[in-house]
């Protein structure tokens, strides 16, 4: 059965708080949110094998104990139009719903990291310098800039964040960030060059920074990756396959928004 969690619950970050990148996503938005009065944005199962957390219209669950009937009629329920997890915990459910499905690979650093040479113009760029590259790159729109810049702006202020760039002609020509963590995992995402400027290695040299910087803190660093492009920079610092995961849309003309680089705010 599916419980809310209610502030004051430390169940719920304490069983969010293991190495995998739904870990981290849990334990972000509770940080953030996780004490706020308010309509529910976290929910478990007796046992906490499983999770949720509902962010906009997107409901994130993770674990093994989440009923494929439940989970379809939970998402009626909190009003989601998309669906987020492992493919292993979301396949019966998805089918249930009938939603459109998109299939991501989730990679991670588990063992040594290629060292990558930071290029000219490295930096720690605002959130500000950063959104029009994030525009131009997933489709993000002027109306996506307050909720993005408060949440994101929250998290740097209080170290739960970390943002690098490369400034090259005046502006940030790549960016890469870890936007999700906890104590034993970290998610980079938002992963993006300027088209005038790939092919550099910034991607790469800002990646494995990320990802070093996270396995010194005692972190295994993650990253989802959705197309071949991508997976050749991954793999170039060092991140294997780690996991399937599915994000599943209400309606079929909501493809656009799960389709590749516009499917997200934060993210991954």
């Amino acid at each position: 059965m599916i419980k809310v969690a209610l502030p004051g619950d430390d169940r719920f970050v304490k069983a969010a708080s293991v190495p995998d990148p739904y870990g981290a996503i849990h334990t972000a938005r509770w940080d953030l949110y996780g004490e706020q009065d308010g309509p529910p944005r976290f929910w478990r199962t007796p046992d906490a094998g499983g999770l949720l957390s509902l962010s906009g219209d997107t409901l994130v669950a993770s674990g093994r104990f989440l009923e494929a009937d439940e989970l379809a009629a939970f998402c009626a329920i909190c009003g989601a139009q998309k669906l987020r997890g492992p493919a292993k915990t979301l396949e019966a459910a998805a089918k249930q719903l009938g939603w459109p499905v998109q299939s991501r690979q989730i990679l991670h650093a588990a063992g040594d990291l290629q060292s990558c040479a930071m290029p000219p113009g490295f930096c720690e760029p605002s959130p500000r310098e950063v959104y029009p590259l994030l525009q131009e790159v997933f489709g993000l729109t002027e109306e996506d800039f307050a909720p993005w810049y408060c949440e994101v702006s929250h998290k740097l202020r209080h170290r739960q964040g970390f943002l690098l760039g490369v400034r090259a002609e005046g502006k940030i020509a790549a960016t890469a960030g870890i936007y999700h963590q906890n104590k034993k995992a970290a998610l980079i995402g938002s992963v993006a060059t300027d088209p005038a400027f790939r092919r550099k290695g910034y991607a790469a040299a800002l990646v494995f920074s990320l990802a070093e910087r996270a396995r010194q803190e005692g972190r295994v660093p993650f990253v989802i990756c959705q197309n071949p492009q991508a997976l050749r920079v991954y793999e170039q610092v060092g991140f294997t396959p780690w996991e399937e995961e599915w994000l599943c849309c209400r309606n079929r003309e909501e493809e656009s928004v799960c389709s590749p680089g516009k499917n997200r705010i934060l993210s991954e």
